[in-house]
């Protein structure tokens, strides 16, 4: 009986760590279909268990964690959610400092600015 237990708790514990591989795996797959706002919430998913456990988590966790800010920012970004863009691609850069993250993150901010730049600017009628 006792073991039966233990055999029951390491599989719920190994699935609870594949879901957020799974949970990756589907927002990719609905990024591709278009379909970003379910991507959004997959990528969500994934660092919210993972940051749950942030303090324990292992290189491979950490990688993971970094890839799901990652591909975050990259969603916000084709929303054209530049603010919310930049601050997921700077999480992602600083858990794991890649070539990859830093020229996401430099691409955003380019886009942020031209976006702010595009904008028309209101003229404040009330002072003539």
């Amino acid at each position: 009986m006792k073991k039966i237990v233990i055999i029951l708790i390491a599989g719920l514990f190994i699935g609870c760590q594949n879901s957020t591989e799974l949970a990756m795996e589907r927002g990719i797959q609905f990024y591709e279909w278009d379909r970003i706002e379910e991507s959004i919430l997959e990528f969500k998913y994934v660092i919210h268990i993972l940051e749950s456990q942030k303090k324990n988590l292992k290189y491979e966790k950490l990688k993971l964690l970094s890839r799901a800010h990652h591909n975050l920012a990259v969603a916000y970004a084709k929303k054209k959610w530049y603010e919310d863009a930049v601050e997921e691609a700077r999480k992602a850069f600083e858990y794991f400092p890649t070539d990859d993250n830093r020229k996401v993150l430099e691409l955003i901010q380019i886009k942020e600015s031209k976006n702010i730049m595009s904008k028309p600017t209101k003229i404040d009628s009330t002072n003539q």
